[in-house]
């Protein structure tokens, strides 16, 4: 593994995105959970999304990235050997037409070959590890299962925001098989055509989303007031932003967040580097809209049903 290089002083970055300090949540009583909760709703409402710190640790999330950049340093030929498979999630993305400026690495639960595909992991498939690369694959499942059960509190602490059991969320989240996306934008020597993206304006499909980031600059973030700001990089913190069947679940109360990298508008550009860590409940559970004294904004979806039609392109908008 590259050694993790010492950081420069940082500059202090403001963002009108809040920022929650989770340790008190993670080890406090009833009183001061509901206090942590209350300022996550809070952001979620009057801002969209939210940063936490003291959740994932700093020293995790530079070993992620300085994997990524060995990965991604590594010949087509190599990165090609796990290339994904057509009709699977798991492996190499190379770049692409869609994705011109973008390349990523995906992998989730470590689900062996002949476990693949049973009832309770529906989404679940083998991952697709490079040969001779012990530590990537030991550093990368390291940190799926940290963010496994960092994501497991902050659905806790918003069924508590909302005044419910604290596990109703995660009663909903046991199959536990979730996507994690290492990407890497390179560098850009000159400006690039229209034609050309990075990532485009997009809400994502599940529950929650954790994202972490480096410190080149590129994430921005839909406002629940409309107005596209960034989403910088904060040392030690990760911005939790909401998704889709989240929305649907809390009948719009929280609501997903919008989001997208633009072109980058100034030359040469350092290469980027990001880590999305996607949450999504079971295969099969109903998505029921919470309000049970107030009028329904959506019909009832099982998970698979809704990510099934919009992965390809068959939903149409059910809001009533």
């Amino acid at each position: 593994m590259n050694p993790i290089k010492e950081r420069e002083p940082q500059i202090i970055v403001t963002t009108p995105i809040p920022v929650i300090d989770f340790h008190p949540f993670m080890v406090g009583d009833t009183t001061t959970k509901e206090a942590v909760a209350d300022r996550i709703s809070s952001a979620i409402q009057e801002t969209g999304c939210f940063y936490l710190e003291n959740c994932v640790t700093q020293t995790l999330v530079d070993q992620v990235f300085a994997q990524a950049q060995s990965f991604f340093a590594l010949p087509d030929e190599d990165k090609n050997q796990v290339k994904l498979a057509p009709g699977t999630s798991r492996g190499y993305v190379a770049r692409g037409k869609e994705r011109v400026l973008l390349e990523a690495f995906n992998f989730g639960l470590d689900v062996a070959p002949d476990e693949a595909g049973v009832t309770h992991q529906r989404f679940g498939e083998p991952n697709r590890w490079p040969e001779d690369q012990k530590e990537f694959r030991q550093v990368l499942l390291e940190f799926f299962r940290t963010c496994r059960d960092a994501s497991f509190n902050i659905l806790q602490a918003m069924a508590i925001a909302l005044k419910l059991p604290e596990s109703y969320f995660t009663d909903f989240h046991i199959e536990r098989n979730f996507n994690t996306s290492i990407n890497h934008y390179p560098s850009v020597s000159q400006p690039l055509s229209p034609a050309e993206t990075r990532f485009a304006e997009h809400t994502d499909y599940g529950s929650i989303t954790l994202i972490f980031q480096d410190e080149t600059a590129g994430l921005e973030v839909c406002t629940n007031a409309g107005e596209w700001i960034a989403a910088p990089y904060l040392p030690g913190k990760v911005l939790v932003i909401l998704a889709d069947l989240m929305q649907r679940w809390t009948n719009d109360k929280f609501p997903a967040t919008k989001h997208r990298v633009p072109l980058p508008s100034k030359f040469p550009t350092n290469p980027r580097y990001s880590i999305i860590y996607f949450e999504s409940p079971d295969y099969d559970a109903e998505i029921t809209c919470l309000e049970e004294n107030a009028t329904s904004n959506y019909p009832p979806i099982r998970t698979h049903e809704y990510i099934n039609q919009v992965a390809t392109g068959g939903y149409t908008s059910e809001k009533k």
